[in-house]
């Protein structure tokens, strides 16, 4: 996942990701990289410095 801040001239660009199910799919905190455990669904959370939040919708089956 790829998270952009704005303004461009932010002082914190920091985004922390997490998992709403980290049994179903984990996320890197600061890079964003999802891997599928198992399948389901969970959601992926992007939180900012100051607190602003993002939610993604990730769906996980076989292949």
């Amino acid at each position: 996942m790829t998270a952009t801040v704005l303004p461009e001239n932010a002082d914190d660009k920091t985004v922390t990701f997490t998992s709403s199910e980290p049994t179903i799919a984990t996320v890197t905190p600061k890079q964003g990289n999802v891997v599928g455990k198992a399948e389901g669904k969970t959601k992926i959370t992007g939180t900012t410095a100051n607190g602003l939040t993002v939610t993604c919708d990730v769906t996980v089956t076989s292949v």
